[in-house]
């Protein structure tokens, strides 16, 4: 027989693999999902998946499993399997917070927006506080045109977490789109002194402070990200148009 790990040949009476030195006998489910896990945590997908069907043929319904299997598929671009998993695994238990986001996430990134928002209102039904889920609600939302929505949704996110930079920046985005020029205008402001080097920022600063008339302090925004990237043309465009 071969070894399952190094699929080095052995004799079957041998209760270790003299090539790699793992037990050849039966493993409980606990150990193999730690085997697992050590394959993920050093970017081996292809052995961790192994071991989680082999857990998935002694358990079909094991929980922890078929998640992380999920989040390779994920990994992997396998949208609609990991689709197909995380619903298995809310067949069984239909609460489980993180499997309800991971879906959420799958579907953004498959297209489907009205599904994906769906899911993350149903995190923040049982956890109000799940900032990640208030992000992403709220930029789902942006793409489905439900800007009042969104806007709630980033306002509680930076509410909670005022570090992060892409909710506030989605939050000043999502602003601009409902001609809240002013309080555009402030977010975007706050972003460029967090992030110096983010050239987008300065970008729809500018164009923000341009929308209230600000004309001297949108060419001095416009004329730092163009300092921060000479080669916009939507930038160079800009500050010809607030010259003439």
């Amino acid at each position: 027989m071969n070894c399952q790990f190094c699929d080095q040949q052995v004799q079957p009476e041998f209760n270790f693999c003299p090539g790699c030195s793992q037990p050849l006998k039966t493993r409980p489910t606990d150990e193999i999902l730690l085997i697992a896990f050590e394959s993920l945590a050093h970017g081996n997908l292809q052995d961790a998946t192994k071991q989680l069907e082999k857990i998935l043929q002694k358990e079909p319904d094991h929980i922890v499993a078929l998640k992380t299997l999920g989040n390779i598929d994920f990994r992997n671009g396998n949208l609609d399997e990991a689709i197909r998993k995380f619903k298995k695994v809310l067949t069984l238990d239909p609460e489980y917070i993180d499997v309800l986001y991971d879906i959420g996430v799958v579907y953004y990134y498959r297209g489907d927006l009205n599904d994906s928002a769906q899911y993350f209102r149903t995190v923040l039904r049982i956890e109000s506080h799940y900032k990640s889920a208030l992000y992403r609600l709220g930029l789902t939302c942006f793409h489905l045109g439900l800007l009042e929505e969104a806007t709630l949704n980033l306002s509680r996110c930076v509410a909670l977490s005022p570090k992060n930079i892409m909710a506030r920046y989605h939050l000043a985005g999502t602003f601009f789109a409902k001609g809240d020029y002013e309080e555009a205008c402030r977010e975007f402001k706050t972003v460029t002194l967090k992030t110096p080097e983010n050239s987008a920022s300065f970008y729809q600063l500018g164009l923000a402070y341009k929308e209230i008339k600000e004309t001297k302090k949108a060419l001095g925004a416009f004329e730092k990200a163009l300092e921060l990237e000479p080669e916009n043309e939507r930038v160079k465009q800009e500050l010809a148009e607030l010259a003439v």
